[in-house]
């Protein structure tokens, strides 16, 4: 299967899911048998990292603080389907640990880069699941209220060590629990694809999870290893980037001191704005 179509394959909406739900259940994409995914109750180590990115047009994603103003997303989060443009940074918002109206920390955002780099930026979303990843350079430094979480790489040689001696977790904010982080304790990642840059996941992740971290805890640490970006129509599995993908391309990334810069919401017009979550 070439790229490209498998990239629709994995973000089209999917007829396979919802005849595996027992007749009278909603059917809800991601969800992978029973609904093992619990509510976080509290905001300290290490949920305090994880928020929900929100935009004026309405549709909301997860992130993460990987450093003291870097949050880590899916780029698809960032793409206006309805314009086939990109947001414009004054319309994101990005709130640490947030629950139920309130948050930890809370910053607009000044500035982000794609994966693709500049380049992506003249195209639209066809870069294929391997590029679904994007940093956002925030305004405000929130790491003085949260810890920013660690990145670590991940391959089927690292793969093996984890599973030997850690736990996968992923969190995020769900479209049908989207005031409260909900999290998949002891989910599996069942393989690696396309040179240990995907990987296939069993965690319950749907609608407003993409952007959402599949953590390893390992001796009371979480570093984050993958982030899910969507699921496959096939098999009902999720999608997640690999730390290969990602995690020494950061370093790379990281913005300089964008407090001299001018920040400021941006209005939206009416017929742009959406009630539903990204996926």
């Amino acid at each position: 299967m070439s790229r490209h179509l498998f990239w629709l394959v994995v973000l089209s909406a999917t007829a396979a899911v919802a005849q595996a739900v027992t007749p009278g259940q909603l059917a809800i994409p991601g969800i992978q048998g029973g609904d093992d995914r619990t509510l976080v109750e509290g905001t300290d180590y290490p949920w305090g990292a994880i928020g929900r990115l929100n935009n004026t047009l309405g549709p909301f994603c997860t992130g993460t603080l990987i450093g003291p103003r870097q949050v880590l997303t899916a780029a698809h989060c960032l793409w206006n389907r309805r314009t086939r443009t990109w947001l414009p940074t004054c319309a994101l918002h990005f709130l640490a640990g947030y629950q139920r109206g309130g948050h930890l920390a809370h910053s607009l955002v000044v500035s982000y880069e794609l994966a693709g780099g500049e380049g992506a930026r003249r195209r639209d979303l066809s870069g294929g699941p391997t590029q679904d990843w994007a940093v956002l350079t925030l305004a405000d430094d929130l790491s003085g209220k949260v810890s920013p979480l660690p990145t670590l790489s991940l391959d089927k040689k690292l793969l093996y060590s984890y599973v030997q001696r850690g736990i996968f977790t992923q969190a995020g904010y769900s479209r049908d629990r989207p005031h409260i982080l909900t999290r998949n304790r002891g989910c599996n990642i069942v393989g690696l694809a396309s040179g240990d840059l995907i990987a296939l996941h069993e965690c319950d992740a749907t609608f407003g999870d993409s952007g959402s971290p599949v953590l390893l805890e390992r001796d009371g640490t979480f570093h984050i290893v993958a982030m899910h970006v969507a699921i496959n129509n096939r098999t009902g599995q999720g999608i997640a980037v690999t730390g290969k993908a990602f995690h020494e391309r950061l370093p790379a990334m990281e913005k300089s001191d964008p407090s001299d810069k001018p920040v400021k919401t941006c209005q939206t017009p009416a017929s742009d704005r959406v009630s539903k979550a990204m996926t």
